[in-house]
């Protein structure tokens, strides 16, 4: 993971630690010239606070940290993408081409970066353990949702995706200390979500998040965290481009490692039902 990213993040970090952070985003051209005397006056803390923050960002010191911070800020100010406005009116063909190539690239490796691989292995279990996946998703999130559930009718793996709203809430009534949620949501705070997640923990279920880094209620009720990258502003931005890139992106990751748990029995399989649907094709023709 990039300094910038740790510092967008702040995955662990303390008030103070947020505080210093926030400020180095905002001030990236002076901190770069700044003593640590310096910016410990500027964010009210000290210079011992800001030296454990350079270690937590995986640098030895202040002034490692600002060579390399250094180094980054050149890289990300000539690949900036905007998340939010990727592109402008006056842009040519190729100019937008080149913007979408871009933000798709980023986007991958910031959900690459957040990925924690120990709880990713987890799901991946708890998934190929459970007879069946409840999946819940709303708006951009569900069409991810329901390309998930038909790559995994090619392992078999049966999915819970309801298409009417109303009976994603009456499936949640129906868990039970066996159930196993896959919920996905951006935001992580909608109202519909709520009351879903609310019911699977009362009935002791499992949930499985895919969400934004921020501090919602997805992200405390979950069992289980995978992170979108979190880059967008839902007020602001031209399409959901970014945040349904990095949701596609879990998803496959999640069914290629299922995929390869059983990797010669579905390759197997794979080609058997392919003959015999080819089999039955040719029948079809022939009469």
């Amino acid at each position: 993971m990039s300094l910038l990213t740790k510092l967008e993040y702040q995955i662990d970090f303390s008030l103070s630690e947020k505080d210093i952070a926030n400020y180095i985003l905002e001030n990236k051209s002076s901190v770069v010239e700044m003593k640590i005397s310096d910016l410990a006056k500027s964010t009210y803390t000290s210079p011992a606070t800001i030296s454990r923050l350079c270690r937590k960002l995986g640098e030895a010191s202040y002034r490692d940290f600002q060579v390399h911070f250094v180094g980054e800020i050149q890289s990300h100010n000539k690949e900036q993408v905007d998340f939010n406005r990727p592109f402008l009116q006056e842009d040519t063909i190729d100019e937008v081409s080149q913007k979408i190539n871009d933000l798709y690239l980023k986007t991958i490796a910031g959900t690459k970066a957040l990925i924690v691989q120990e709880q990713l292995m987890q799901i991946v279990e708890l998934i190929d353990q459970s007879p069946i996946l409840d999946l819940y998703a709303w708006g951009d999130s569900y069409l991810s949702a329901l390309m998930f559930e038909h790559k995994m009718t090619y392992i078999n793996q049966l999915v819970s995706l309801k298409h009417i709203p109303t009976e994603q809430n009456q499936r949640a009534l129906y868990s039970n200390e066996h159930t196993v949620a896959l919920v996905i949501s951006y935001s992580g705070k909608s109202d519909e979500m709520k009351k879903i997640v609310k019911i699977i923990k009362e009935k002791k279920g499992k949930v499985i998040a895919l969400t934004s880094m921020n501090d919602s209620y997805l992200r405390k009720n979950a069992d289980y965290c995978l992170t979108l990258c979190s880059k967008e502003n839902v007020i602001d931005k031209i399409a959901a481009y970014s945040s349904k890139i990095s949701s596609d992106y879990l998803l496959d990751l999640i069914y290629s490692l299922l995929f390869q748990k059983h990797y010669q029995q579905y390759i197997n399989q794979k080609i058997d039902l392919q003959k015999e649907y080819d089999q039955r094709r040719n029948e079809i023709m022939d009469e």
